[in-house]
């Protein structure tokens, strides 16, 4: 294969990796229903990360929406039939607030927040938030090494695919 050939290619699965990088460190955040409180009621939370409500008594929901109005985002109910729900939480969310609210007492203020963090950039592989030669040193020191930050597509091992999502996305 020509270089302009293997550039393009490079360009090109950067390209469509850039769109779905993988996370390996999600968390899961857990939430109680205590009487008509979410404990806790404010969380902070990334892409991917998964929240679990879980049931203390009585009957409730895990509704998406402010104002005691849903939005459609989510709606689970929480009681003895289902005593937990989990979210896991999309993409489309990052950088944003997500209200929630229990529908049967919403009106006692058994409500609660989720803020989801910016999505990083991709090929962000020192976890500075920009993209850089600092990023490209540490690609090329954990070059044909499998895993790591390194391996940005999560395919195994530190490739010219990883080299072609740091440079696609370089910041400054």
């Amino acid at each position: 294969m020509n270089a302009a050939r293997m550039i393009l290619s490079l360009s090109f699965a950067a390209t469509l990796l850039a769109g779905n990088p993988l996370r390996t460190d999600a968390a899961v955040v857990v939430i109680a229903q205590s009487g008509t409180n979410f404990v806790p009621s404010v969380v902070s939370v990334s892409v991917g990360d998964s929240i679990r409500w879980n049931w203390g008594g009585g009957g409730h929901t895990v509704t998406s929406g402010d104002d005691c109005e849903p939005d459609g985002l989510f709606d689970a109910d929480l009681s003895s039939s289902t005593p937990s729900f989990t979210w896991v939480v999309p993409a489309s969310a990052a950088g944003t607030t997500v209200g929630y609210f229990c529908m049967p007492h919403c009106l006692s203020l058994m409500t609660g927040r989720i803020d989801v963090a910016p999505a990083p950039p991709v090929g962000d592989v020192n976890g500075d938030g920009i993209v850089n030669g600092q990023d490209l040193t540490m690609l090329l020191s954990a070059w044909g090494s499998s895993g790591g930050p390194a391996d940005i597509n999560a395919d195994g091992i530190v490739s010219g695919l990883d080299l072609a999502i740091v440079l696609s996305s370089w910041t400054a």
